[in-house]
């Protein structure tokens, strides 16, 4: 059976959407528990809590760390 070429471009863009919440997922977790709660948990969990919630917590992240580094939080 032959493989269908969109099929393949869109497994890669599914992979790259997975490795997105696992990485900058668990970065944005960690990110906003250490500035709301001065605490980290470690990143193997972060990610996994990161697979679920990296849509609304990454662009939360990114905009606390905005405020932070022009001085507003």
């Amino acid at each position: 059976m032959r493989r269908n070429e969109e099929s393949a471009g869109m497994c890669g863009c599914y992979l790259l959407i997975f490795i997105f919440n696992l990485i900058l997922g668990g970065w944005s977790v960690n990110y906003l528990l250490l500035w709301l709660a001065d605490k980290t948990i470690p990143f193997f969990w972060a990610t996994v809590v990161g697979l679920f919630v990296a849509e609304f917590s990454v662009p939360v992240a990114f905009v606390v760390a905005i405020l932070r580094w022009f001085g507003v939080l």
